[in-house]
């Protein structure tokens, strides 16, 4: 049965029609729209439904960057880093629905695993799969988002969570300090804080102050650039900084979801910034976990491909 499908984020907002196909769903209909375009959700949702060649399916799921409130309606959710506000019994009533769904957006990120072709990710670290195992996906974007997916049963259950918001670690002296700078401005300091586009600046002002520097006005992008092209090297040293802690949240996603079916590292941040993974730390960081460091070991390790992954989880979610 068709669909609708949407993926809320804190930046951009995605909607399409998914239709079932052999091993999972296509996406007609695809749209991005600029969330900051719009009040809330039912003027991007309506944006989209005015530019429908054919009337729309009679079930939605919407998948959204938040944590969603559980109900027998289908849920309700206020975003984030977003304050949208979305409930899924008023979707139903005001479509004319026979289901609406709400779930939170790495929720749905998980429910794609099973469904991903090879071409839809880049392998970090090859070693065999455990199969029927938990698998694991995070990524820093607008916010940081972490989800899992158990296998076991005759259903995959997703595990969604907040871990976005847990407390920050550190594993080297430089860390250390750079956590001490950051924690005058919040404390504590949660992976959020530095695993996401405005943590960039955040990080990026922190490396500044390090090195007894005046940090720029910069934007996300701009750190990005400049550290990308070498023009600036404490931009640089900031991406080195993002992806070292990036290893480190990742290894302890693995650890607390025991995810020897792989963790999947997505987000909007990863793939324009990639090409630094071989400068950075980024995978003994992910393998120093002390006592379990053989364990770990046995995990694989994959970067998504920039697309519509949520998509196809949240078609999935419907089925599920």
């Amino acid at each position: 049965m068709t669909s609708i499908v949407a993926d809320i984020g804190g930046t951009n907002a995605r909607f399409a029609i998914a239709v079932p196909k052999e091993g999972g769903y296509a996406l007609e209909a695809l749209k991005v729209v600029d969330c900051q375009r719009f009040d809330g959700f039912a003027g991007a949702l309506q944006h989209w439904l005015d530019g429908l060649d054919q009337p729309h399916p009679q079930r939605a799921c919407i998948a959204a960057a938040g944590p969603v409130e559980r109900n027998a309606a289908g849920g309700r959710v206020i975003m984030t880093n977003l304050g949208w506000q979305i409930c899924a019994e008023d979707l139903k009533s005001n479509l004319g629905l026979e289901q609406a769904l709400l779930i939170n957006d790495f929720a749905a990120l998980a429910q794609s695993l099973p469904l991903l072709g090879s071409d839809e990710y880049q392998v970090l670290r090859d070693v065999p799969r455990l199969k029927g195992a938990t698998m694991a996906v995070l990524g820093p974007g607008t916010g940081l988002g972490v989800a899992g997916l158990a296998l076991g049963g005759d259903k995959p259950q997703v595990l969604a969570g907040e871990g976005g918001h847990a407390n920050l670690g550190v594993v080297s002296e430089r860390e250390l300090q750079l956590l001490q700078i950051m924690m005058r401005t919040q404390s504590p300091v949660f992976n959020e804080w530095v695993l996401s586009g405005s943590g960039l600046v955040h990080l990026y002002r922190a490396v500044c102050e390090l090195h007894g520097r005046t940090a720029e006005d910069l934007q996300p992008q701009d750190v990005s650039a400049r550290g990308l092209s070498g023009a600036d090297a404490l931009c640089r040293e900031t991406l080195l900084d993002f992806l070292n802690f990036l290893g480190s949240v990742a290894g302890d996603t693995a650890l607390y979801l025991g995810a020897r079916g792989g963790v999947f590292i997505g987000g909007g941040i990863l793939p324009r910034i990639a090409e630094l993974l071989p400068e950075s730390e980024f995978e003994q960081r992910f393998l120093a976990k002390g006592r379990v460091e053989q364990w770990i070991k046995t995990v694989p390790l994959y970067a998504l491909n920039a697309g519509y992954q949520a998509l196809i989880g949240a078609a999935a979610a419907l089925e599920n």
